[in-house]
């Protein structure tokens, strides 16, 4: 029969290389979430088919690239809408609380080295009750949930729209409460307050703590005693909000090791370039999150765990399907994504 369908192919609903959809299904969401050689293994293990290699890396690809060109069209068609730059007065809210959250990761591209992928998470939170093992008291936490997620490998404009997409999807906008939590990156907070200029803006807080140990260690007169008591002392004025009272320190550390002056005055301006974002107490009494932790997870399980692994390079093309097919995987919606993926 050459390259025709049998009558039994089309009964099964079998493809000219075997494959009915619900197998290329499975074999495909396999080979999103381990190797190309591992979904083939699993794949043959469950059902005692054999699959070529090969044929599970064209067939994500393929699917990848159609899911990929869905969701910027969508994007392209939401971001041609008029945006609303504030909360009219009257307005009805939804009575949950709605964030977003940006990272970076790097990933290998073949002929361009290491590449930064743009990670955006939208989430709910909530504050919940926990038991504090160190203090072994009960606290309150923030905590994030149904999160969902965007990627974009280039500049950040589409990744903009990517994510203004999909916080629109989510109903952000419409949220009682809103948040954008990040590091301090310039990036990120024009991103921010392009697409979401109604949210509360907190930089995360273990980012900006980071910055207190790279200005104390910039600090060669301090002993490690006395670095401890530094960072410690500075942790605290910052969780108060004291950000120019820790802009003041930095700058009399700098003074104080002209070699390393410039470097300090790096880490001041880091401060007074993010102090609006930075009333952590207050953030926190009134419930919002002071983490990024949602978004940095996502970029380990998005990029990590899965194109960094020994050995791996993406073409550009190939990074990008992927992506596109692990956002959706990540954010628990495959059949709704893979029903994108059937239009040609």
């Amino acid at each position: 029969m050459g390259a025709d369908f049998s009558p039994l192919d089309r009964q099964l609903g079998l493809g000219r290389q075997g494959w009915s959809e619900q197998v290329e299904k499975q074999v495909v969401k396999l080979a999103v979430r381990g190797s190309y050689g591992e979904a083939i293994e699993t794949y043959q293990e469950l059902v005692g088919l054999s699959l070529a290699k090969t044929t599970s890396w064209e067939r994500t690809q393929e699917r990848g690239a159609r899911l990929r060109e869905a969701r910027i069209a969508a994007a392209e068609q939401a971001w041609a809408m008029p945006k609303r730059q504030e909360i009219m007065p009257g307005q009805t809210l939804e009575p949950v609380k709605k964030g977003v959250a940006m990272d970076g990761v790097l990933v290998y591209i073949l002929d361009e080295e290491w590449k930064e992928v743009k990670v955006g998470c939208v989430f709910e939170y909530e504050t919940r009750t926990e038991y504090c093992r160190k203090t072994k008291e009960l606290k309150e936490v923030v905590k994030a949930k149904d999160q969902s997620y965007v990627a974009y490998l280039g500049e950040p404009e589409p990744f903009a729209k990517l994510l203004s997409a999909e916080a629109g999807r989510r109903g952000y906008d419409q949220a009682q409460e809103r948040v954008c939590v990040a590091d301090g990156a310039k990036w990120i907070w024009n991103v921010c307050s392009l697409c979401f200029p109604t949210a509360r803006q907190i930089v995360d807080w273990f980012h900006a703590v980071e910055h207190l140990w790279t200005a104390a260690h910039l600090a060669k007169d301090l002993e490690p005693r006395q670095l401890k008591r530094w960072v410690k002392a500075r942790k605290d004025a910052l969780w108060l909000g004291h950000t120019q009272t820790v802009i003041a320190d930095i700058e009399a550390l700098a003074d104080d090791n002209p070699v390393q002056a410039e470097k300090l005055h790096k880490q001041a301006g880091y401060f007074q370039r993010n102090g609006r974002r930075m009333q952590y107490q207050e953030c926190h009494e009134e419930g919002y999150p002071t983490g990024s932790g949602t978004v940095e997870s996502g970029c380990k399980q998005l990029v990590g765990m899965r194109m960094k692994g020994p050995g791996m390079r993406w073409s550009r093309p190939g990074a990008e399907n992927m992506l596109a097919l692990r956002t959706e995987f990540l954010s628990k919606r495959w059949d709704e994504a893979w029903q994108l993926t059937l239009t040609p």
